[in-house]
């Protein structure tokens, strides 16, 4: 698609144009089995909703995704239906342009890694585990809620094989949670607008044809943006509060790391590690990936990517030039924070179906192509979750160093 095309007013352009043209501004760099193929088949939908949003308020349409390896599906039924996938970092402007889409749902998840000499009994650690979830913990005045046996949220233990010259312990846990004491207004505005009249209540809704985002501008925007600042903070206060408190005040933190987050007004970072050191969000260079329970997990370094060469080589080149994006690729800054669901028993993406604000992904089955799966509600279908093919992609890809193996040695969820 040509520069002229792309630039030009798109609020005349058909439905098939204006997918066709948010096609233009997806930057996969996924494994490509079928979550993969759900989450591009998806995210045309919200880049579509985002450009023309983003020209009614005087903003060039640009929205683009960059995915990560881990390119996967939201199990998160509102951010689905507002046609967002996962794993990856989602930009609609420079980082000061005031316009927010709280569609996006930044929950402030993230991994916290430290070290131990000596492993936890699992059977201690239940003890101090159930003594915590029984009394209560404090932080700015906020009770902290216990969210480490919800959804893939998680405490795992494992052995450490150094592949640098790091300085590591030789045992390690990670604690992988989030905020869900600040999504509702009981504690500020809430970060979840689902969940917050208060954020409800600044929004403004906007109708698209192909269903409805809720968007800060402004003043509002500022204020939410400080608003999730303070929750990211929260939010990594508390898995180190946690820590402390199960593996001892003298445990090692190696990195405290967020990977759903918005880092300024128009970049969220969905699902994926973001390696920009230079941001204040961001601690330190080290990086936890993690995959099955069963399956080592990973400590990498960041790299400022992605590289002129790895976009060349992804066929990226030429169109990331054309719509004047390139520069958004050589800082994308992503790298895996998981391996993601898969899918076992379906291939790709057939047809996608539309029933007025509804979309019916039809999926042919693993087993016989001929045969089809349709899909309205991903949170419903049956998942594996990825191995070390995510990890291959990534060295592949150079989007960072591989510093430690973890070796598992149990996985704790209450």
């Amino acid at each position: 698609m040509g520069q002229a095309n792309i630039s030009s007013s798109i609020s005349s352009l058909s439905k098939s144009e204006l997918l066709d043209r948010a096609r233009e501004y997806l930057f996969s760099t996924g494994v490509n089995d079928c979550a993969s193929k759900l989450c591009k088949a998806n995210m045309k939908y919200g880049l579509a909703q985002f450009h023309l949003i983003q020209e009614k308020y005087g903003f060039e349409p640009k929205a683009l995704f960059i995915s990560s390896p881990d390119e996967i599906i939201s199990r998160n039924l509102i951010r689905w239906d507002s046609g967002l996938g996962y794993g990856g970092r989602l930009s609609w402007g420079d980082g000061t342009q005031k316009l927010i889409f709280l569609n996006t749902k930044p929950n402030q998840c993230g991994i916290l890694a430290g070290g131990m000499e000596e492993p936890p009994s699992p059977y201690e650690l239940i003890k101090k585990i159930d003594e915590l979830k029984n009394i209560e913990i404090y932080h700015d005045n906020i009770p902290l809620k216990w969210d480490y046996g919800i959804s893939n949220h998680f405490i795992n233990c494992f052995k450490v094989f150094p592949l640098s010259d790091l300085d590591l312990p030789p045992y390690m846990f990670i604690i992988h949670g989030s905020a869900p004491e600040l999504r509702d207004d009981t504690n500020g505005i809430g970060f979840y607008f689902d969940k917050s009249q208060t954020l409800r209540d600044m929004a403004i809704k906007e109708h698209t044809v192909f269903g409805t985002q809720y968007i800060l501008v402004d003043e509002s925007a500022k204020e939410y943006l400080a608003y999730t600042d303070k929750a990211l903070n929260f939010s990594m206060v508390k898995r180190e509060l946690i820590a402390k408190k199960l593996f001892g005040e003298d445990c090692k933190i190696i990195c405290n790391q967020p990977h759903q987050f918005l880092k300024d007004y128009n970049n969220m970072y969905l699902g994926s590690n973001c390696t920009d050191i230079s941001s204040n969000k961001i601690k330190n260079n080290i990086f936890p990936i993690t995959l099955r329970a069963d399956i080592s997990a990973y400590l990498f370094k960041g790299k400022k990517n992605l590289s002129e060469l790895t976009i060349k080589n992804l066929g990226f080149l030429e169109r990331a030039k054309d719509l004047e994006v390139l520069d958004t690729l050589l800082n994308a800054n992503i790298l895996p924070h998981g391996g993601g669901y898969k899918f076992p028993d379906i291939k790709d993406v057939h047809q996608i179906l539309e029933y007025k604000y509804q979309k019916y992904f039809s999926c042919s089955m693993m087993v016989d192509t001929n045969r089809y799966k349709i899909i309205r509600d991903p949170s419903q279908m049956e998942y594996e979750y990825r191995g070390k093919e995510v990890v291959l992609k990534t060295l592949q890809l150079n989007l960072g160093e591989n510093m430690a193996r973890l070796s598992p040695i149990f996985s704790l969820k209450l």
